[in-house]
């Protein structure tokens, strides 16, 4: 029984972090942040970890563990393999927009010079001169 604890302790934290990484990944999809929701995939492989989390707490054996190990890969690169396809597919919908022509948005330029025809030269004396129009 101590020694079991003592497992707990140690994988306990484990498990949080995993479930805090697919949990990061699946928020990451904009689909999901949009939609508040999850696909279905994502639900049947969540649901199932978690029973089989609740069910490991019910009655302790080595083959669940080895089950909520296994779900918990699943579910992993699950979460990273949407991840992927997802922004795969926005990117290339952004990559596929044309490009904008250059000189249809080229603003006009002034000729050179004064607005006013009015130049002061202020030195680095402070004094000021000011030029005849032109």
């Amino acid at each position: 029984m101590g020694w079991d604890f003592l497992l707990y302790l140690v994988l306990c934290p484990v498990l949080f972090v995993v479930m805090l990484a697919v949990a990061g990944l699946t928020t990451a999809r904009k689909a999901v942040r949009e939609a508040r929701a999850v696909s279905w995939t994502d639900a049947a492989v969540l649901g199932a970890w978690h029973i089989a989390i609740i069910a490991y707490g019910f009655a302790t054996s080595g083959a669940l563990s080895v089950v909520i190990v296994l779900i918990a890969l699943v579910a992993f690169w699950n979460a990273v393999w949407q991840l992927f396809r997802e922004t795969r597919t926005r990117v290339q919908a952004a990559l596929s927009l044309d490009p904008i022509d250059v000189g249809t948005y080229r603003a006009e330029t002034p000729e050179p010079g004064p607005a006013s025809g009015r130049v002061i030269i202020v030195n680095p004396d402070g004094t000021r001169e000011e030029l005849p129009d032109r």
